[in-house]
This record gives C-alpha cells, sequence and structure tokens, in this order.
C-alpha cells in the first residue's frame, strides 16, 4: 500500500515539473501583461513587489556570517517562512480566481471547444497540486531551499493569468466593457479586491 501511494506522489511530482517545464513561448510576455491580468481578473499576487526581494537568500547568508546574531538569523527564518507561506496560498486563490474567471466567460457567452476545457481543468489541476507540494516543502525545509521552485510557482500563476487573457481577447469587441464590468462586480461579490 505505501508503494502504491508513494509511486502516485512521485507521479503526481513528475507531472508538475513536465508542466512547470512545459513552455509555450509565452515568457517573453509576463511584465508587460502582467498589469493588464491584475486589472481583468483581480489577482493579488501580481501587485506584490519583486520576486528576490519575498525569496531572496543574500540577507540570511550574511546573517549566517555573523555568530552573535543567531536569534535574529532565527526570527528572520521564521519569519522569511510565514511570508513565503502566505504568498504561496496567495497564488492558490489567484489560481481560484482565474479559474472562476474562465468559468464566467463560459456563462457569458464564451465559446470553448471539448479540448481547451479539458486542457483547462488539467492546467488548473496541476498548478494547485504543484503549488501545494512547494508549500508543503517550504513548511519543512524553509523557505530558502526552493527558490527555483518558487519561481515556477510563480510563473504557473503567470501562464494561467495568461490563458484567461486570451480566452477573454475572443470576446467580441461590443461585449467586451460589458463582461469587464460584470467581472469586477463579481468580483466585489466575492469580497474580493479589484485593482
Amino acid at each position: 500500500m505505501v508503494g502504491i501511494i508513494l509511486t502516485f506522489l512521485v507521479a503526481v511530482l513528475g507531472l508538475c515539473l513536465l508542466f512547470v517545464f512545459w513552455h509555450d513561448g509565452t515568457e517573453g510576455k509576463q511584465s508587460t501583461d502582467n498589469q493588464a491580468h491584475a486589472s481583468v481578473a483581480g489577482l493579488s499576487a501580481a501587485f506584490l513587489p519583486p520576486f528576490d526581494i519575498i525569496v531572496g537568500n543574500d540577507d540570511y547568508r550574511k546573517l549566517c556570517t555573523m555568530p552573535e546574531l543567531k536569534s535574529v538569523r532565527e526570527m528572520f527564518w521564521r519569519d522569511r517562512r510565514r511570508i513565503v507561506l502566505m504568498w504561496i496560498d496567495e497564488l492558490r486563490k489567484d489560481v481560484h480566481i482565474l479559474w472562476e474567471f474562465r468559468r464566467f466567460l463560459v456563462r457569458n457567452g464564451l465559446l470553448v471547444t471539448f479540448r481547451e476545457e479539458v486542457r483547462g481543468i488539467f492546467i488548473g489541476w496541476l498548478a494547485l497540486m504543484y503549488l501545494t507540494v512547494v508549500r508543503a516543502a517550504l513548511f519543512i525545509f524553509g523557505p530558502f531551499v526552493l527558490h527555483g521552485a518558487l519561481g515556477n510557482a510563480r510563473l504557473l500563476v503567470e501562464r494561467l493569468s495568461i490563458w484567461g487573457e486570451r480566452a477573454l481577447a475572443r470576446v467580441p469587441a461590443a461585449r467586451k466593457a460589458e463582461i469587464e464590468q460584470r467581472w469586477t462586480q463579481q468580483l466585489l461579490a466575492m469580497g474580493m479586491r479589484t485593482g
């Protein structure tokens, strides 16, 4: 039984890694599109400071070189772990918001194929699984060990955001403003900030 569970976990991790390293040419659009995604989809993690400020370990390495600051180093480690775990939770909320955004577009007349729906479900599920695995690893090993995994987690949410914007781009121009207004109202009804 343990072997089956372990095999399943390795397979899920492998699928997550496959998804993370699968590039579809959207990485070059991250910085310019990020602002548009935040205003349309109501993302919260998009408003955070630059990535290295959140997960960079330069300050921690400096504290490690000074033995007299051991208590400060330990407190810094705990605080940074708490901040990074909160950031991962915000990314998970963003995945849920993006999924709601996609459902909202479909309810408001966006035509999608079965293949698009299956791909969307699979990508969203993989993103949530990956964020859950990364969160557990961060809780166990600390905030400075998985710098690359954190970057990939952010990239996952940005890719999902681009996926949502591509769906919005297919909405007829005459209805786009109306749909954006309705989405803002839905975000407010869900208790989310709109930007």
